[in-house]
């Protein structure tokens, strides 16, 4: 039951899954419920970069069904319930290792991910507006939780931190981040080991990219310019990380 946040090149993402327990074969068959524009957009992508795998949308309504169905030709695109099980009998849910549940109402994403997965369905992603129901859907069988709220705070975090703050993502609850920051060359960071850098408390370095290679960092691993830093902030801790990656004082 415990959420474990690693960081890995992405060519071992797989294998490093298997070790936690996971090992879920790729979806070649996936429902989209709601067809508005997260749904067409899911399904467009798909189309396009997952040439191998089948995408079905159901849309409540029948004005939008039939926008879905002119956005994308090429999907198959239901109008009907993501509630009703006849729906979902002639979506072959049985068979389908994925829903994706990205209706406007919280309430019909979570029921239909659940009740595609009691029809066996394998997976279910879930989007979600009230976090408050986050921490409760994942009891209920929902292998995960999608929020839109979550994504724009990262991506505002992303511009609004000092420094060369390369992307962020903030951990459920608040209690932390996931921050990938450069070095700057005017940073102090630069040419100091991690054993000397005085990282503050609640700071855990988990990977640096030099030159687009992936290293895992040891104690004695230094720090240079346009290095690529991943690392887990606690909360208390993110000022004092964005001082870090700022420029020095001297510098001017």
């Amino acid at each position: 039951g415990d959420e474990v946040y690693f960081v890995a090149d992405e060519e071992h993402v797989a294998r490093s899954m298997v070790v936690f327990g996971h090992e879920e074969t790729a979806a070649r068959r996936v429902i989209i419920a709601g067809g508005g524009h997260i749904g067409q957009f899911l399904a467009e992508v798909i189309r396009e970069e997952h040439p191998g795998v089948v995408a079905k949308i159901i849309e409540f309504d029948k004005a939008q069904a039939e926008r879905a169905a002119l956005a994308n030709p090429a999907v198959t695109v239901l109008h009907g319930d993501a509630l009703d099980p006849d729906i979902l009998h002639e979506a072959n849910v049985g068979v389908t290792e994925a829903i994706v549940a990205v209706t406007n109402d919280d309430e019909t994403n979570i029921l239909a991910s659940l009740l595609a997965k009691r029809h066996g369905c394998q997976r279910a992603v879930t989007l979600i507006n009230n976090m408050n129901y986050g921490p409760l859907i994942t009891t209920l069988g929902v292998d995960a939780v999608v929020s839109p709220r979550a994504i724009t705070v990262s991506s505002i975090l992303q511009h609004v931190r000092r420094g060369r703050i390369r992307a962020v993502h903030t951990l459920q609850e608040g209690f932390g981040e996931i921050m990938e920051a450069e070095i700057l060359d005017t940073s102090g960071l630069v040419g100091l080991a991690i054993r000397d850098a005085d990282l503050p408390p609640g700071v855990l370095v988990g990977a640096i990219v030099q030159n687009d290679e992936v290293v895992i960092p040891r104690a004695g691993t230094r720090f240079r310019a346009k290095d690529r830093v991943v690392m887990f902030v606690s909360a208390n801790a993110v000022k004092n990380v964005e001082k870090l990656f700022a420029v020095r004082l001297e510098f001017f």
